[in-house]
């Protein structure tokens, strides 16, 4: 890169000489040396102005490159770690996902063996007060039928 630099600088320096001969080519050969000897010593000043301003942005893309890249390889690295904790948050959430989906199956037959067992227990239970009432009726039954005997025997003690 700096020696294209360079290279395009020489080009410059040339044409810019070229342009001062092709100028001062009406000159007397004396005045054209002379002219010539001036465009180089201008010529040699501009192009180590110009090496100088080079070296000096050279160095400055060099540092900027480097920075960039540093730049780039920490932001390639926090990214590598970001991919990897989306991952583990990916697989941790799958991971709750199945716990939760478990827990619930497993709330749901606890219920229904709950309400099973209410159901067992209230047919138990309205069997037996069935047969207690079935029991109080016959009871009842068996009362009113000795109402008229005891009627009867009322009746005659007195």
């Amino acid at each position: 890169m700096v020696s294209l630099m360079l290279v395009l600088l020489w080009v410059g320096v040339v044409c810019l000489c070229y342009r001062q001969l092709h100028q001062t080519s009406a000159l007397s050969a004396g005045a054209m040396e002379e002219s010539y000897r001036d465009t180089l010593e201008c010529a040699e000043e501009d192009i180590t102005d110009k090496v100088v301003f080079l070296e000096k942005r050279v160095t400055e893309l060099e540092k900027d490159t480097a920075a960039n890249g540093e730049q780039h390889s920490r932001l390639k690295q926090e990214n590598l770690q970001l991919v990897h904790r989306a991952n583990a948050l990916e697989e941790q959430l799958k991971e709750q996902e199945l716990r939760a989906d478990q827990t619930l199956l497993e709330e749901i037959k606890k219920q229904r063996e709950l309400l099973s067992k209410m159901e067992r227990e209230k047919s138990i239970e309205i069997e037996n007060l069935q047969a207690r009432l079935q029991q109080l009726d016959d009871e009842n039954s068996e009362l009113r039928s000795c109402v008229p005997c005891l009627k009867a025997n009322i009746e005659r003690l007195e």
